[in-house]
């Protein structure tokens, strides 16, 4: 029975990856290239997750105040039923309508106007209504739109952070490519004259 030969296992080619194998044609280069690209990728998948969540903190937390500063709440008496437009079906299922009510300003003046209730609620009930900075009736906050600003946000940083890596490796390969080329150029101009008969 012929066993087949497959591929290299884990640890042989994670060394020859790491210039690890004792291959005697890598340079110093070689190997300090594949450290550092080593050394990058650690950093992506150490820093990377910690700034995409710091990122996801800050721009929670920071969306939230944003807006609860500019808006209030006040309690406002219903001065009609709350039926929606579709009638008995509004009704039942529940969603909010606008519906007339009373409330007290913050310079204690009575205000009224139409506060979103849920369909349903009869005339008399108290609810609480938000009220922006110029003391109109505010829209409650979509429960997940700071969350996927968040989100996105820190999507964003992790991409960032993985180009900002990328383009560090760009220009260690350069420079090392230029060290390279150098290099080869020095050895070719104490070797070649032996190779070809031409002094120099």
């Amino acid at each position: 029975m012929r066993t087949v030969s497959g591929r290299p296992c884990l640890t042989a080619r994670l060394s020859r990856a790491l210039a690890l194998d004792g291959n005697p044609l890598r340079r110093a280069s070689d190997r300090a290239e594949a450290w550092i690209r080593a050394g990058l990728l650690a950093v992506f998948l150490t820093a990377g997750p910690v700034a995409a969540i710091a990122a996801w903190h800050w721009a929670a937390h920071a969306g939230v105040p944003s807006a609860t500063v500019q808006a209030h709440t006040v309690r406002a008496v219903l001065l009609r039923p709350a039926v929606g437009p579709g009638g008995p079906a509004a009704v039942a299922w529940g969603a909010p309508v606008p519906v007339q009510a009373r409330w007290q300003s913050a310079d204690g003046s009575a205000r009224t106007g139409e506060v979103p209730a849920p369909a349903g609620t009869p005339a008399g009930t108290v609810v609480t209504v938000r009220l922006n900075a110029s003391g109109r009736v505010a829209s409650p906050p979509e429960p997940g739109a700071f969350a996927s600003a968040a989100t996105t946000l820190a999507i964003i940083t992790l991409a960032m952070v993985a180009i900002a890596l990328l383009a560090a490796l760009r220009m260690v390969q350069s420079f090392l490519n230029w060290r390279r080329l150098a290099a080869w150029g020095a050895a070719w101009a104490a070797t070649g004259p032996r190779w070809t008969g031409r002094r120099s």
